[in-house]
């Protein structure tokens, strides 16, 4: 009897273990869903200028994940800021934090100033990943610059080593970092064409341009008009209370009023520039619509090429189908003709056969 209770305690001991342990585990695997992560972000910022590297400045304008493929890209700009006449080039890797193993890196997209890179097979469990930019100088000026500085430090080179004592600087590097809660879902992420990246990134551009030009429009110049009439006020003011004043103070008031007066003209003048500036924003803004729009209508007529020259081939195929088809059935009925001829003479050899045996018969009879 004790057997008994002391097995069904021990049962009821295992299953109440595996649930625990079940829930556990979903509850660890899961968290990242559902649970608030206390650690601070680590996102690189967005459209922000990032310095780090020799000739280059960098800008992060997109950052997109698709779980279902297991597939990021990033789109990143790159501002030649240094001296050197030819402009770098860069290659890319990829890896987790705290994770020995990277991802396979490809750049999709490359332009004079963009660059489009994907990262591939990272798990839908992934928290921070880093992409390492690393910046390649042409190597001639490389070359020129460690001459120079070795012939500061040793006065000259010797005419037969110099070569083997250059001793040229690894390339410089820059870490991206994308954090899971900056980084966007986008689960229609796929490898697009160059067309469609270049589309993209003049849409980008016009998204900026439109919301300096609301901060110039919005901000800066009501800040300027308004800076105008407070100080026009204050003069106002000033000049109302110099009947009322000693000569001293009037002295000094007067030098406030120019004060003021140059300070109009400079909010003027800042008014007058900010419009200016606008108006060329505007005018970029214009300009890229119009290339915008000769992009996609280029990547339209591309694609009816595409669907023109996929009917023509279905076209000629079917052509070629029913000319087949033609053929066989004009051989078919040549061979029915011929069928039919074959079968006529058949007919005229046995009449002429009949009648011959006829005529034999007939003479043998006589």
């Amino acid at each position: 009897m004790k057997l008994k209770i002391n097995s069904g305690t021990e049962n009821k001991f295992y299953l109440i273990f595996l649930i625990v342990t079940t829930v556990l585990l979903v509850v660890f695997f899961t968290s990242k869903l559902w649970m608030y992560d206390d650690e601070p972000i680590m996102q690189t910022p967005f459209n922000t200028e990032i310095v780090g590297l020799d000739q280059t400045t960098l800008k992060l304008n997109r950052w997109e994940y698709n779980p279902e493929k297991e597939l990021m890209e990033v789109s990143i700009e790159t501002i030649h800021t240094g001296s050197d006449i030819v402009k770098p080039t860069f290659t890319f890797s990829a890896k987790e934090r705290d994770k020995p193993e990277g991802f396979p890196v490809k750049v999709v997209y490359k332009d004079d100033t963009n660059i489009v890179v994907q990262i591939k097979n990272v798990p839908e469990t992934y928290r921070i990943i880093g992409l390492f930019v690393f910046e390649h100088r042409d190597k001639k000026i490389l070359e020129s610059e460690a001459r120079e500085r070795t012939i500061e430090i040793e006065g000259s080179l010797d005419q037969d080593d110099g070569e083997e004592k250059l001793k040229l600087p690894k390339p410089s590097e820059k870490v991206l970092i994308g954090d899971y809660r900056k980084i966007k879902i986008n689960s229609n992420l796929i490898l697009k064409d160059a067309i469609g990246y270049q589309a993209e990134n003049i849409q980008r551009e016009i998204k900026e341009i439109e919301k300096q030009i609301k901060v110039i429009s919005d901000e800066k110049i009501p800040l300027q008009k308004e800076l105008v009439k407070s100080l026009a006020k204050e003069i106002e003011r000033i000049n109302s209370d110099l009947e009322y004043q000693t000569e001293e103070e009037k002295q000094e008031s007067e030098i406030e009023i120019r004060s003021k007066q140059e300070a109009i003209e400079e909010a003027k003048k800042e008014q007058g520039e900010l419009e200016d500036a606008v108006k060329k924003l505007m005018e970029k803004r214009e300009k890229l619509l119009q290339k915008l729009e000769t992009v996609s209508g280029s990547h339209e007529k591309d694609e009816e090429d595409i669907e023109k020259n996929t009917e023509s081939v279905n076209q000629k195929s079917d052509r070629k189908d029913e000319v087949k088809n033609e053929k066989s059935k004009s051989e078919s009925e040549k061979v029915e003709d011929n069928k039919e001829k074959n079968k006529e003479k058949n007919k005229e050899k046995n009449k002429s056969d009949k009648s011959s045996k006829e005529v034999k018969e007939n003479k043998k009879s006589e």
